[in-house]
């Protein structure tokens, strides 16, 4: 049984890294796309990580 848990383990830290990966590039990308979004004057600015 410890074999197979330490395999399951296994796989969840590098499903887990492999998330964390994926979710910084995701947010690399919308920082990168909302910095380059032109902005009309008079619209108050949102951040959408709020």
């Amino acid at each position: 049984i410890h074999e197979r848990l330490d395999i399951i383990e296994e796989k969840v830290i590098k499903t887990v890294e492999h998330l964390e990966s994926e979710v910084k590039s995701l947010l690399n990308i919308i920082s990168e796309t909302t910095s380059n979004i032109p902005i009309a004057p008079g619209i108050p600015l949102i951040d959408i990580f709020d």
